[in-house]
């Protein structure tokens, strides 16, 4: 039995432990909400069908890989590099963070086996009284040691593709200054050497749709679609059934958003694109950082960047391959960091059974 099966009697079982009276309701509910969706879905596509139309007669926004000049990638040296955490806690005010930076690295191509570095792994420990929001100063500490892990590698100046996991900005609202300033000389002894490549899974941003909203005399309007990736699942798939095979990808911009002109001002000018291999492959966007002298070259660069995330991508997969292992081997997951709690807890029991009440009462 694999995880996908174990997980799906896992849900019949929590879906068969609710009163009957309920689910009778919340299923007409659903139904009828459903009803409702596919409504809804219809009226968008026939949208994204009319804007697709009117705007192949302005620009070209979608490509295929019939239009680029094919390379094999496949056999570059690449490394992925993600990193994983899970707060828990609260006794005394005290929180305690697990976390995890792994890198994968192929040396030698895809068809060799992998290295893995746990880069650093540790638990941080954070009191409620220093900080106003534990999990937003986990998750800053947590994306200064993945800069620390990139800084790592590209000082080792190989000559690589780096697949990040996430947005090259990372976090799109964090403009810290040292941070921002430290993180874009990192990334621009990366692009000396290297072809960085930033893998978004969830973008719920808008930068593509106020771009082509800006479209002289563009006569549909987008705002039924609530993100980018939702707008582009619709065009890829409308793009295919024209008959375009292979994978797709849309034309770069340079999103016009404050953190991104915040990292432009420091040297790092990001593009973003997004990307699908196959019919049944998820939609990523992908964020390629460039420095003022590859500016002119960010077409080219941005095509290699779409053909090297083909290639490094297995089939079924819509992830890069390394930076999908760097994921899986970094995650830290609920059940890890309360097996860690306990021991925490338990470390801190002594004799007093008063103690011990004071503790299980704070869990």
């Amino acid at each position: 039995m694999n995880l996908t099966e174990i997980e799906e009697i896992k849900r019949k079982m929590e879906f068969n432990k609710t009163e009957s009276e309920i689910i009778t309701k919340l299923v007409n509910t659903a139904n009828i909400k459903g009803a409702k969706f596919e409504k809804e879905n219809k009226k968008i596509y026939k949208t994204a069908k009319r804007f697709l139309e009117e705007i192949d007669d302005k620009e070209k926004i979608i490509f295929s890989e019939k239009d680029i000049e094919k390379t094999d990638f496949s056999n570059c040296r690449a490394v992925g590099i993600d990193g994983s955490l899970f707060p828990i806690g609260g006794v005394g005010g005290k929180w305690y963070i697990p976390y995890a930076i792994v890198r994968i690295l192929y040396e030698n191509g895809i068809h060799e086996q992998p290295i893995v570095d746990i880069y650093d792994s540790n638990i941080d420990e954070l009191d409620e009284k220093d900080y106003n929001n534990i999990k937003t100063e986990a998750s800053h500490r947590m994306l200064l040691r993945e800069t620390t892990a990139l800084e790592d590698w590209v000082n080792k100046k190989k000559k690589s593709i780096i697949f990040i996991d996430g947005p090259v900005i990372d976090p799109p609202s964090w403009k810290a200054n040292d941070y921002v300033k430290n993180r874009c000389n990192v990334l621009k002894k990366g692009i000396a050497n290297s072809l960085i490549i930033g893998c978004v899974k969830q973008s719920r941003d808008q930068f593509f749709i106020r771009e082509f909203e800006n479209i002289p005399n563009l006569k549909v309007k987008l705002d039924n679609f609530p993100s980018d990736q939702h707008l582009f699942a619709y065009l890829f798939s409308l793009y295919r059934e024209a008959g375009h095979d292979g994978f797709l990808f849309s034309k770069a911009i340079f999103p016009k958003d404050s953190t991104f002109d915040f990292y432009k001002k420091h040297g790092v000018t990001v593009f973003s694109f997004f990307f699908q291999k196959r019919i049944d492959s998820k939609i990523l966007r992908l964020d390629i950082p460039l420095t003022d002298d590859k500016i002119e070259n960010s077409d080219i660069i941005c095509k290699k960047a779409a053909m090297a995330a083909s290639d490094w991508q297995y089939p079924q997969q819509y992830i890069p391959v390394p930076v999908e292992l760097a994921h899986q081997k970094c995650t830290i997951n609920e059940g890890t960091a309360e097996v860690l709690y306990d021991e925490i807890i338990t470390r801190a029991h002594n004799s007093s059974v008063n103690n011990q009440l004071i503790i299980n009462q704070l869990r």
